[in-house]
């Protein structure tokens, strides 16, 4: 799948029907490993797949939320700190907030948060890209690399 100029591969969660979490990375190795961390994470159930339907339907949704500002809606489960998520949903497209209020706004520990970042079952919808250090900084983009995380910026105008 093309992310925005990057070649990555996908793997993804689907559990009656629906899809639960997905995950990329450069290597289908690395991809299925990282997914298999986000299911254990958040305790879901459901096959591991690889799909050209799902990969289209992925590809239509970040360009929704990148592109045209839209946001993404969470399944209705019970993700762990869901929380956080929902914060993240609400930056808007153009705009950032520091991982410090993301914390502070969904009542997680700075490091427990950190963590539920790392398993983010929808990265890039949500947009955990658009987080900053205080100082404005950019701060890691785990699992895809910084370079992903400024080029994502870029698209949405807020770095040139």
């Amino acid at each position: 799948m093309n992310l925005f100029g990057f070649e990555v591969k996908v793997f993804f969660c689907v559990n009656k029907n629906e899809v639960t979490a997905y995950a990329w990375h450069y290597t289908e190795e690395k991809a299925k490993k990282h997914l298999e961390k986000i299911r254990t994470f958040h305790n879901l159930e459901g096959k591991i797949i690889r799909s050209d339907t799902l990969e289209e339907w992925l590809y239509n949704e970040l360009q929704k939320v990148v592109l045209k500002g839209r946001k993404f809606i969470l399944p209705q489960l019970e993700y762990k700190n869901k929380i956080v998520y929902e914060r993240i949903i609400e930056i808007p497209k153009g705009r950032t907030a520091t991982y410090t209020e993301i914390a502070r706004k969904s009542g997680v520990k700075y490091t427990q948060m950190l963590i539920t970042l790392l398993r983010n079952p929808f990265q890039v919808l949500v947009p955990c890209h658009r987080l900053v250090t205080q100082k404005g900084t950019l701060m890691g983009f785990y699992p895809l690399g910084i370079e992903v995380k400024k080029t994502l910026l870029k698209i949405e105008g807020v770095i040139s």
